[in-house]
């Protein structure tokens, strides 16, 4: 059963969409813009619901930054992964910026002033052609496909406007058993891995360039790395501003050790956390990229159990900085709260999703850590991805 019902759209929600009312219940809207009116379908408009989803299927009065989708294949009922497509990208920031400021404010009483900054070379090319790694999954004729959002359809790809040339193109020319994961990873230097299935143990290089020094570091295939071009070197940058001359770092959730190597190679006592699988003669990619500093430490466990122990050691980090970089569902309430106990002179929170940081800086807050400063980066263009990166420090 579905409803059509006409809306006039109010502001923009976490999650791509916006937030109208009908008849008294709140009405999430995909493929709209605030202001405008629109005629939407419900497509479960039960009674006793205490909101509704609905997909934009007339626009009756357009904003100003309504624009022609870049990717017609991910327009509303297509596939999904580029949701705000339908969005100038400069009102996309605007978005970004109204969602950073309302979870921010919601879940730890925080006021943000700043802005939503876009990475080199976004507002060159439109938007597009900004991600090195690309997936799909492999259709009957074992061509690339994407899911139709909220259902179980499948739909052969034509385009991938927001992979890199390289990567797109080897997207859409793979061929792989039907259901099989296509996975493709184009590197700095412009070489392109196809990985099929998981679990492909090849290692690929990457390099990151900041203030005027490089740093390699070795992963394998289908191991997480920034998706866009330019974030490693954007997050890194911020990073090692925020954490200033600290002689001892703590990194967790390090991954392939983005941000651990560098201050490695500065000759700073390191420490990085990751739980993840081992490759080459049982090392994880971490403990590969970390080897040949003396000062520095791989730890491959769960980042909570890991500090836990770590503040039961009675260690002295008053001098030091802690480095977090949790997944999209944030570090949560004990590891925030065992991280205080190492007592940090700093932290430096990188996060994928504002709701997150909003909840982890209000636990951060209980524990005596307030936020000194607070930037947030569009590192996601034509979705409603943020990544936001946060310091705060000891309240005296």
């Amino acid at each position: 059963m579905t409803q059509t019902i006409r809306l006039t759209v109010g502001a923009p929600a976490h999650g791509g969409h916006c937030i109208a009312r009908h008849e008294g219940r709140a009405v999430f809207v995909r493929g709209a813009l605030p202001g405008e009116v629109v005629q939407a379908r419900v497509d479960d408009p039960a009674a006793d619901a205490r909101f509704w989803n609905a997909e934009v299927t007339q626009v009756l009065e357009a904003s100003p930054d309504r624009v022609e989708h870049p990717w017609p294949e991910a327009v509303v009922g297509g596939v999904g992964g580029a949701e705000l497509g339908h969005v100038a990208l400069p009102a996309q920031r605007d978005w970004k910026l109204a969602v950073v400021r309302e979870s921010l404010s919601r879940f730890a009483g925080l006021d943000y002033e700043g802005d939503v900054r876009a990475a080199p070379g976004d507002d060159e090319r439109g938007g597009l052609r900004y991600r090195t790694r690309v997936s799909a999954t492999a259709g009957e004729d074992g061509r690339a496909t994407m899911a139709v959002t909220g259902s179980g359809v499948r739909r052969t790809l034509q385009r991938m406007p927001l992979a890199v040339q390289e990567a797109e193109q080897a997207l859409l020319t793979t061929k792989a058993e039907p259901g099989q994961l296509i996975q493709v990873a184009t590197t700095a230097f412009g070489e392109t891995y196809v990985s099929l299935g998981k679990g492909d143990s090849r290692l690929l290089t990457e390099t990151v360039n900041v203030g005027g020094r490089s740093f390699a570091y070795a992963l394998r295939a289908g191991e997480f790395w920034q998706v866009h071009r330019e974030a490693p070197a954007v997050l890194l940058g911020e990073v090692m501003r925020l954490v200033g001359e600290a002689p001892r770092v703590l990194d967790l959730y390090s991954g392939a050790g983005l941000f651990a190597v560098p201050f490695a190679a500065e000759g700073r006592d390191v420490i990085a956390v990751e739980l993840a699988g081992t490759h080459t003669q049982g090392k994880s990619s971490l403990q590969q990229n970390l080897r040949g500093y003396a000062g520095a430490t791989a730890v491959a466990g769960d980042t909570r159990r890991t500090v836990v122990a770590m503040a039961t050691a009675d260690e002295d980090w008053s001098r030091g900085a802690v480095v977090l970089d949790p997944p999209r569902s944030g570090a949560k309430a004990a590891t925030i709260e065992a991280i205080a106990s190492l007592e940090p002179a700093r932290i430096v929170y990188v996060a994928c999703d504002p709701v997150a940081l909003g909840r982890d800086a209000k636990t951060l807050a209980a524990s005596g850590y307030m936020v000194e400063e607070i930037q947030a980066f569009d590192l996601f263009p034509m979705t409603h991805h943020i990544e936001t990166i946060a310091s705060f420090a000891r309240a005296t």
